[in-house]
Parts: C-alpha cells; structure tokens; sequence
C-alpha cells in the first residue's frame, strides 16, 4: 500500500532531487528526509507547505498519502486549525512585549494580560479537539529557558521620522502592530479594512505615509486586493508606497501570490518585535 514516504521519494526522484538536496531546500537534515522515506518518522506538519510547493503538489496531496495509524483526517484538521492557531499567538506575543513596556500603567497591563488570558484559553480549546502525542520533553524544555534567559530582547530600531499605515481588522492586532511601529520612534495610523487604507492614501497629501503595514485576510476588501489597487493609482508616489504583507498563511503560494499583486516585504504572524523591525527597516526608502 502506497504510504506518505514511498509518494515523496516518488516526486523527489521525478524532480531530479537527491536526498540531500531537498534536505538543503527545506533546512532539515540528509537523515530526516530518509526516515520520511522509510516511513520511520514523518515531516513535521509546519514544512508541508514547503515541501509541497518544492515537489510540485499540494498540501492535500500530501496529506492524502498520509498514513498515521489510519487517521489522516486528524492530521487535516491539524493543518486546516494552523492559520486560527497563529493569530492568538500573534496576539499572546505581542501583549506580552506590551505588558512589559507598560509595567507601570495597571490600567493598560491588565488589559494585555487579559488579552493573553483570552488567546491562551482559546487555543488550549482549539488544541483539546486534537488527539496528540505534539509534548515537549520536560528537561530540553527547561534548558530552552535557562539558555535564553537574560539575554537582549532586540537590537536598537530608530525610525523617528517615518509614518506608517497599519492595516488590520482586528482592534487589538492593530493597537499591538501599532505599539511596536512608535516604540521604535515611529508615527502610526490606522485602517480597519482595505476600503479605509485606500481612501486614507487617495485623501492624504503625497508623502504622507512611508511604508504600509497589510493584513492579508480582511472581510471587506483583502489585502491581496487591497495592494493591487495602491499599485494602480495615478499618482505615482502613493502608488509606489512599500507595501509588507502580515498574514497567518505562511504557504508559498500566498507568498507567490502577495509579492504578485505588488507587496515588497512579508512577515508572518505571529510577528514579534524584532522581525517586523527588521522587515520594515529593510523596505523603508
């Protein structure tokens, strides 16, 4: 019977792959990608988009092959959850950052710190519909903290000077985005949706706003949609506005299909400090 390792050993050899190579494609090493092919272990489920996009297929394709003691619905369901599962984190991230910077304001800290409750209960939910053996060995994990505690959370970021529109339809993703932009020295302003970014940018004077914070998954227009439009404005200087693209969806198709429409940076959720500075640093003109 066909099994998960024998259908990626298949489409590793039809694309002219060695062991090796797809092993460098997808930062994992030689062994990891010859267990696959054994069926002795299985990728883990975070590398199935780019894996899939490497061998040609897609996740479902993927995940059909999937053998895992004759419940590879789970393993679906799983994948399907990834994209509700990032967006509390991202949430759990950044009001954790919040409520340090605001230790001194009980008013403000408690309201990140309730949010994080919220998220957290919300994803042990989310994560109790699971049947999973996913747990951390208890030793490694203690190391983890003993190792990177104390160390400096990030390097200095100064973009005094420079304005930036946060796109996003969730209030406190957008309080979050927007805290993390003026840490740094940075104005901020803010659209719920698409709609609003384009009539802010069509009713502000050119040069108003330097780089643009997109949420890609919006109910009334999407970011995708949203960009194309920025792109295809007359007035050139609002047109060539940087544009980084914050979505839970990490696939390389929608990563394919953001820098498409016309995004220049992309950062996936949850996005914490240090690499949404690093993103915007590098598309700031």
């Amino acid at each position: 019977m066909p099994t998960l390792g024998s259908y990626i050993r298949t489409l590793r050899i039809k694309n002219s792959l060695t062991q090796s190579s797809l092993a460098g494609k997808l930062h994992v090493t030689d062994k990891a990608v010859s267990k696959w092919e054994r069926d002795l272990s299985y990728p883990d489920i975070s590398l199935l988009p780019k894996l899939a996009g490497i061998l040609g297929v897609s996740v479902s394709d993927l995940l059909r092959e999937w053998d895992d003691n004759g419940s590879p619905e789970q393993l679906k369901n799983y994948y399907r959850m990834s994209h509700d599962v990032r967006t509390p984190l991202h949430i759990i991230l950044g009001c954790a950052d919040l409520a340090g910077q605001y230790a001194d304001d009980p008013v403000r800290r408690k309201k990140y710190l309730d949010a994080i409750r919220i998220s957290a209960t919300y994803l042990l939910d989310r994560y109790s519909q699971i049947r999973k053996d996913i747990v951390s060995d208890p030793e490694e994990l203690s190391e983890y903290y003993r190792t990177h505690e104390g160390k400096a959370q990030h390097p200095v970021y100064d973009f005094h000077g420079k304005r930036i529109l946060i796109v996003e339809d969730m209030e406190l993703s957008r309080e979050i985005a927007r805290e993390i932009v003026i840490h740094a020295g940075a104005e901020a302003d803010c659209a719920a949706g698409g709609e609003e970014c384009l009539k802010k940018i069509m009713d502000s004077p050119a040069g108003t706003y330097d780089l643009i914070l997109m949420d890609i998954v919006m109910p009334d227009m999407d970011g995708i949609e949203t960009v194309r439009r920025i792109r295809n404005l007359n007035d050139l200087s609002k047109s060539a506005i940087p544009v980084i693209a914050i979505t839970a969806d990490v696939s390389e198709s929608m990563k394919e299909k953001a820098f498409a429409a016309g995004m220049n940076g992309f950062a996936a959720k949850p996005a914490g400090p240090e690499q949404l500075y690093e993103t915007i640093k590098a598309n700031l003109r």
